[in-house]
């Protein structure tokens, strides 16, 4: 059985993702980007753009760069996200 939404369908748009979830990081600087239920931790759309330009200056700096693979062995953690 097919099931269809009543909704009109939604354009994806054709961009990084990070990009994507980042354009208003200033404008949503102090709201919640992720929270982890467990604790309540919460990681802010500024803290969230600083961590992934961290890790992206820190991965640089060890050779990494763009194509390469890199593997993550973690659990289910908000700051996968920013990996």
């Amino acid at each position: 059985m097919i099931f269809c939404s009543p909704y009109p369908d939604i354009l994806i748009p054709e961009q990084p993702l990070t990009e994507f979830v980042l354009q208003r990081a200033i404008e949503l600087a102090d709201k919640p980007a992720l929270i982890e239920g467990l604790t309540n931790s919460i990681i802010t759309y500024k803290q969230l753009a600083d961590y992934i330009y961290k890790a992206a200056i820190g991965l640089a700096t060890r050779g990494f760069s763009k194509g390469d693979v890199l593997a993550i062995y973690s659990p289910n953690l908000p700051e996968y996200a920013i990996a």
